[in-house]
Formats: C-alpha cells, structure tokens, sequence
C-alpha cells in the first residue's frame, strides 16, 4: 500500500491518519508501525524525515522528537508502539493484530515490552552498539552513537551488561518459537498472527538485516543494523530468521522501502 508523502509542515495541519518515520534507516519501532498498517490497509500519508534534519516541527508538535509518530485527526499525536497498536486496531478492527483471548493478549504484550520497550531487547541491542562503537580506536567521528547513547541513557556500566541482555532476549524469543512450532503454530501467540509476529519481523533487522535486495540500505547503515557479536550470532537461532522471512513474505511489503 504505497503512503501519500508529504512534509512535516502539512502533516501537522492535515487530518486523517498521517505517520513520521526516519528514512534510510531500518528503525524497528518505524518499520513496525509501517508493517501494521500495511496488514490492516489502512490508508495514511507520511513525512520521511532524514537523520540529521531539523526537528523543531516535529517538537512543537509532539512535545518529543523521537520516530515514529502516529496522528489521527486532531487528536493527541501516538509517540509510543503500544499507543500506536492501539490506535491502529481501533481504526482497523480486522484482522486482529491484538488477540482476543484474555491470556494470549498477556503473553502477547509481555514478549512485545521486552522486544520494543524501554530497556527491552530493541532498546538494548542500541545501547551494545553504542558502547562497541565508542571503545573502538578513534571513538566515534560521526557522534552518532554519542547522539544515541544520550538518547538512550548509555552509561559504559549499562553498556558492559548489555550483551549478556539481548542473548537473553533472543535465546527467550527462539524458545517460544520452538514451543509454538511444537504445538503446530507459525506464530508467536496462538494459531493466527498477532502484533509480535510483525514486531519480531523489523527488529530482527536490528541482529540480522534482510538481504540487500529485500531491503535496499546504504552500506555503513547496513554495517550499523548487522550484529558480529559471536554470542549473539549464537543466540539467533534459524527459527528466529525463519519466522521473520515467513512473516514477510506472506503478510508485509517486499522489498522494504526505507524512502
């Protein structure tokens, strides 16, 4: 479903359903709310916003001036994933991306925090990043892991911990999966997609990005999105890689376009 594309002046004024995303990039939280609204066809424009760009606007609109932002109407702009899942099953009913069942929407929304939440894999996996690019001989020229790791609250203490953090995630993750794979399941939460499987799909991007002509990025973005961590290499397992090919392939947009 191809978005209408406008600037941040106009999305701002504009009614109807309008996104904010980083271009260029395979920003998880962005790439996930993207992949929501393409399963549930809902129509929307959206504003690229290029890394480095001014984000005053943005600022003035949404008290904040992180990606993704999700506006409906004149109604409070979404800045948070479980804002924005809500909104979008609100708009779209069908298909579920929340389950029905009262213990599959626990099980769901507890795997989606450790995955996109504050201090979950996502969060985490970003704060590795920066700590290995800060240590490495000529620190970092560009000062965008310096940027991020005030962003995300890097201190070398957190750092230092969170390798051992996203194994644990990711070693979390692929048990599930198995478990689900058992009982005769392709999904994350019960027999049907729901909001993890699309959640897992972009940010495995974070570990182990979708090939180049799945997912067209510059080189030094793709370096950046590729986990070499031998023990978190490890710790992806095929299934983990597997699910997020299936899920593309049958319910997202390929190739991915980061325009």
């Amino acid at each position: 479903m191809k978005a209408e594309r406008i600037d941040i002046e106009q999305a701002r004024r504009a009614s109807g359903l309008r996104i904010v995303t980083l271009a260029h990039v395979p920003s998880p939280w962005g790439e996930a709310l993207k992949g929501i609204l393409h399963i549930k066809q809902l129509p929307h424009a959206r504003v690229s916003h290029v890394f480095g760009s001014p984000t005053q606007t943005l600022l003035e609109w949404t008290a904040q001036d992180s990606f993704p932002v999700m506006a409906w109407n004149d109604e409070r702009p979404r800045t948070t994933w479980i804002d924005q899942l809500n909104l979008a099953e609100r708009l779209a009913p069908t298909p579920r991306l929340i389950p029905e069942r009262l213990e599959d929407r626990i099980l769901m929304f507890g795997y989606c925090n450790e995955l996109c939440g504050e201090n979950g894999l996502g969060w985490t996996e970003r704060l590795r990043g920066v700590h290995e690019a800060l240590a490495k001989p000529g620190g970092d020229p560009a000062g965008v892991s310096a940027y991020l790791g005030k962003k995300y609250g890097y201190t070398p203490e957190i750092g230092e911990r969170a390798t051992e953090r996203v194994v644990s995630g990711l070693t979390a993750l692929a048990a599930r999966l198995e478990q689900q794979k058992a009982r005769g399941s392709r999904f994350f939460i019960g027999d049907t997609i729901s909001a993890m499987d699309v959640y897992w799909a972009a940010f495995s991007n974070m570990i182990k990005p979708l090939a180049p002509e799945l997912c067209p990025m510059p080189r030094r973005v793709r370096d950046m999105f590729t986990a070499t961590e031998p023990t978190i290499g490890a710790a992806t397992k095929p299934i983990l890689i597997e699910h997020r090919d299936f899920i593309f392939k049958n319910y997202l947009e390929l190739p991915v376009d980061l325009s």
